[in-house]
């Protein structure tokens, strides 16, 4: 039953997904050695969210196979877990043990979470909408004509595209946790300020966490982790990280996108031992961690691999005088920019406080909450990004 679970599921999401990626890939390597072979690719769809619901419904087979829980016996259950609707399309990836039970339980309204849970969907939406849907302008116009955009513009794309990706993918993270939060439902926080991280390891515990701890589960622990020799270990981690980019997309870009991650964490924790780093060095190790990241997703977000190479020969701090020729003119570039810096002030603040910050807040006299709400509602409204330029659709949909 195991076997035919692993065999059904990764054969869906590898059809789905890889068909053309591999076929292309097998054609092209008989080409370096003159054999030709004739290949019209298939029209595949893929259906959405596909790696998310395999990834966390075969999460459940392994438990239940390897003892770590107890099988349900209520069929119904299973489907919802399965298809839960808030975080069915991007995730968090939930674990069976912990989200399976709580179909179980009798829903009451709580005011509480309630609130809590709306608070987190108009924080996401204020991320989404107000700096990761700008930004995104100034990326798409960047990389569209990655020959033009010389200079300080790419310098700039790359920066930004960092934090769209982040803002991006953690907003649709937050309104799934609060939708979920508002039906009495509980769901694994998957960002936690992963730009403030003390190493590479820190950082894949603060970045896509349900992902990242997935793939520690079950790929990189019964590949026998850190507890065997240290060649091997280096290898399992690279296993891990070039898996982790393939699942990231059918192209070989994510592929050396995870290749980069995994010699980041291998090269600078293993052997510098960035985690060992205090006071202002830790600062500085926070900034080389997210520079390294910002670098390592030229490759992810670029269309192919000679765009990725164009963009590092482009890239520097000249041609300032066509910067705002991409999509943002001054104002909204340095509105961006101040949005950003606020954000990151947040969350340093955030980083210091943990969970003080939000009780802190609910303490705080009704006048000053509904003012946030209201200031942060209207600030969406008539501030967010919207238009023709714009495509707001979730980065991570199209995994």
């Amino acid at each position: 039953m195991l076997i035919l679970s692993l065999v059904l599921n990764l054969g869906f999401l590898g059809f789905f997904k890889y068909y053309n990626f591999f076929v292309e890939s097998f054609i092209s390597t008989f080409a370096l050695f003159g054999k030709e072979f004739n290949y019209s690719p298939l029209n595949i769809i893929l259906p959405v969210g596909i790696s998310f619901y395999t990834f966390q419904s075969l999460s459940y087979t392994l438990d239940v196979y390897f003892k770590k829980m107890e099988p349900t016996r209520k069929l119904i259950n299973f489907l919802a877990f399965v298809s839960f609707f808030p975080q069915l399309v991007a995730g968090p990836i939930e674990r069976a043990k912990k989200l399976l039970p709580q179909f179980d339980d009798l829903k009451k309204f709580d005011y509480h979470s309630a609130r809590t849970g709306l608070l987190l969907i108009v924080f996401g939406l204020f991320k989404k909408i107000m700096i990761a849907d700008r930004v995104a302008v100034f990326v798409n116009h960047s990389y569209g004509d990655i020959a033009e955009a010389k200079g300080i513009t790419l310098l700039m794309a790359v920066l930004f595209f960092a934090f769209q990706l982040y803002l991006d993918f953690s907003a649709y993270s937050d309104i799934a946790i609060g939708t979920a939060r508002i039906f009495g439902f509980k769901l694994t926080t998957n960002f936690r300020r992963p730009y403030l991280a003390a190493s590479f390891s820190d950082f894949w515990k603060r970045w896509h966490i349900t992902l990242s701890s997935w793939f520690q589960d079950y790929i990189y622990i019964p590949l026998g982790g850190n507890r065997i020799n240290p060649n091997r270990t280096i290898i399992n981690l690279m296993i891990v990280f070039l898996l982790s980019g393939l699942w990231h997309g059918a192209s070989w870009n994510f592929v050396i996108w995870g290749a980069l991650n995994g010699l980041f964490l291998i090269v600078f924790d293993r052997f510098f031992k960035l985690e060992k780093s205090k006071g202002f060095n830790r600062i500085l190790t926070s900034i080389f961690v997210s520079i390294s990241w910002a670098v390592s997703l030229v490759f992810f977000r670029a269309q192919s691999f000679g765009d990725a190479m164009l963009v590092f020969q482009n890239i520097g701090f000249s041609n300032s005088e066509i910067l705002f020729n991409f999509g943002l003119n001054s104002m909204e570039f340095k509105f961006s920019i101040l949005l950003i810096i606020g954000m990151m002030l947040y969350e340093i603040i955030a980083e210091n406080m943990g969970e003080k910050l939000m009780v802190k807040f609910y303490e705080t006299k009704a006048i000053v909450r509904w003012s946030l709400y209201l200031l942060l509602v209207i600030s969406i409204i008539y501030l967010g990004s919207y238009g023709s330029a714009n495509d707001n659709t979730f980065i991570y949909f199209q995994f």
